[in-house]
């Protein structure tokens, strides 16, 4: 009998018990931070993006008809699927007008097991440079 008390009575085991406890809790914070940083990295490429655009819209080589402006803006951020390129000159075409570009990316999902999935995220970023030319 008092050998199984003493069996029962031990401790052995049971940090593998609070780790089993504690894993499904890692395990969503660590894909959790994955798929936040997917996001922010998104988030910097449309905004880089768009800054150039802007940059390049600034100079007038959007109206420029031997320069691809959109596969211009398209390289500046690869790791994006740009949907949509817009550019507006409120004000005219002369110089020291503002010109506005605005870029829309494809919608994403953020997808964290055991929590759930967020999303659609879609991301638009909207830049304005003074026309210099």
């Amino acid at each position: 009998m008092k050998i199984y008390k003493k069996i029962l009575s031990g401790e052995k085991g049971g940090s593998a018990v609070e780790f089993a406890i504690i894993l499904p809790i890692l395990i969503m914070l660590i894909f959790g931070i994955i798929q936040f940083g997917i996001a922010y990295n998104k988030y910097v490429s449309v905004a880089h993006a768009v800054r150039e655009g802007a940059r390049l819209a600034a100079v007038g080589l959007y109206e420029d008809p031997g320069f691809d402006f959109e596969q211009a803006v398209r390289d500046s951020a690869p790791t994006i699927d740009i949907e949509t390129i817009s550019v507006e000159n409120p004000e005219g075409v002369e110089i020291g007008n503002p010109v506005v570009v605005t870029i829309t990316v494809e919608t994403f999902f953020i997808e964290i097991p055991m929590a759930g999935s967020w999303g659609p995220i879609q991301l638009t970023s909207q830049a304005t440079m003074r026309r210099e030319r």
